[in-house]
C-alpha cells in the first residue's frame, strides 16, 4: 500500500506527464516562423552560392591557362587550354596543342576534360557583352570550342590568342572573365563591365 507521500508523487507526475508535447497550433505557428525565415533567406543563399560558383570557375580557368603555359614552357611545344559548354555543364581542358586544327569530333571527346561547377556557363561568343573572345574553332561540331594556345616561350601563339573567356551564372546576370591581356601572356580577373577593358 503505498504510502500518501509516494501518491501525492504519482499523482502530480500524472499530471507533470499529461503537459508533455506540443499542440497543433504551436507546431503550425513555429512551421510558419521557419518559412518565413526560409523565404527571406533563400534569394540571399542563391546569390551567395552563385557567386561562389562563379569565383570557382574563374580561379580554375586562371589556373587551366597558367598550367597550359607552364607546360608549353617546360615541354619547348605548343600547348593549349580548350573550353565548352555542353547540354549540361561547361568543361575545360589542358592538352598539347593538336597537330590538325580540324580534327574530328572524337578527338574532341577523349580529351581529359574536366568539369566546372554545374551553375556555371562559358558566355558564347555571339551573346552581348561581356562575352567570350578567346579564339572559337569553327571547324570542330558542336559542342563549340574556344581555345587559347602558348608557344614554347610560354608566350600566346599570335595576336589572336588575346582576349578572354567569361562566365555567367545560370540563375543571374553577374559575369566574371579572366583576360589574356598581352603578347607575353599576362592573365587577370574581372567581372561585369570591366571584362570589356581587353
Amino acid at each position: 500500500m503505498p504510502t500518501p507521500r509516494k501518491g501525492r508523487f504519482l499523482k502530480s507526475f500524472g499530471q507533470y506527464r499529461q503537459m508533455w508535447g506540443f499542440t497543433l497550433l504551436e507546431i503550425l505557428v513555429v512551421l510558419m516562423v521557419v518559412g518565413i525565415l526560409s523565404a527571406i533567406a533563400a534569394p540571399s543563399w542563391l546569390s551567395f552560392s552563385a557567386n561562389q560558383s562563379l569565383n570557382s570557375a574563374q580561379s580554375r580557368a586562371f589556373s587551366a591557362l597558367r598550367l597550359a603555359q607552364s607546360n608549353a614552357k617546360r615541354t619547348q611545344l605548343t600547348w593549349q587550354a580548350s573550353f565548352r559548354n555542353t547540354d549540361n555543364i561547361a568543361q575545360y581542358s589542358v592538352h598539347k596543342a593538336p597537330i590538325l586544327e580540324s580534327t574530328d569530333l572524337a578527338y574532341w571527346n577523349n580529351l581529359p576534360w574536366e568539369n566546372f561547377d554545374r551553375g556555371v556557363r562559358i558566355v558564347d561568343n555571339n551573346e552581348i557583352e561581356p562575352r567570350t573572345t578567346f579564339t572559337k574553332l569553327s571547324s570542330i561540331p558542336e559542342p563549340d570550342v574556344y581555345r587559347v594556345q602558348f608557344d614554347a616561350k610560354g608566350n600566346p601563339n599570335g595576336i589572336g590568342e588575346l582576349g578572354r573567356i567569361t562566365f555567367a551564372s545560370r540563375i543571374s546576370d553577374r559575369r566574371k572573365c579572366v583576360i589574356v591581356s598581352t603578347i607575353l601572356g599576362s592573365m587577370r580577373f574581372v567581372e561585369n563591365l570591366d571584362c570589356n577593358q581587353s
